[in-house]
């Protein structure tokens, strides 16, 4: 059997927020008339309320999404645990960008966006477990050699034992 070269606190930490994303999700969805009023502070008098209401309701869908992905991987896939630590704050970067270009050309919002302080200490949370986990691989020498290196256990040039004889 192959050890696992991902540590294992990059589970601990997926699990950990995934956890806090599917707290989220159910924010943004279950309780979307509340989250939005009560912590977004939206302004929901007039005419765009429920385009409001749905934008905070999807992405409350997609938190859904991204917390159960991360509980998941957690369990089952350390190395995609792993991979979703980098990318998530990476998209997450990339979205607030063009949110920012895209709202340029507007007002500046008036929503007090409670989630914002929250979501300051879970993006680095993403960064620093990563990097933490790539700096110990690289200590241990833990990285497979190849992309396909934790396929086969077996020296070249043996055959497998569950195969038939035609395939030897």
């Amino acid at each position: 059997m192959i050890k696992n070269p991902v540590p294992r606190f990059v589970s601990v930490v997926a699990i950990f927020l995934g956890a806090i994303d599917l707290v989220r999700g159910f924010m943004h969805t279950v309780l979307l008339p509340y989250s939005a009023t009560h912590i977004a502070c939206l302004d929901l008098a007039g005419p765009t309320a429920s385009d409001l209401l749905r934008l905070l309701g999807l992405f409350g869908i997609s938190n859904l999404i991204t917390g159960a992905t991360l509980i998941l991987s957690g369990l089952y896939a350390r190395p995609v645990a792993l991979a979703l630590l980098a990318l998530i704050p990476l998209f997450y970067g990339l979205g607030l960008i063009t949110i920012h270009q895209a709202m340029s050309p507007y007002p500046p919002t008036t929503a007090q966006w409670g989630g914002r302080p929250l979501m300051m200490v879970i993006l680095p949370l993403y960064f620093v477990t990563f990097t933490a986990a790539v700096i110990q691989m690289l200590k241990k020498g833990r990285f497979p050699s190849g992309p396909c290196s934790s396929l086969s256990t077996r020296p070249t040039g043996t055959s497998d034992p569950t195969s038939s004889p035609s395939e030897t």
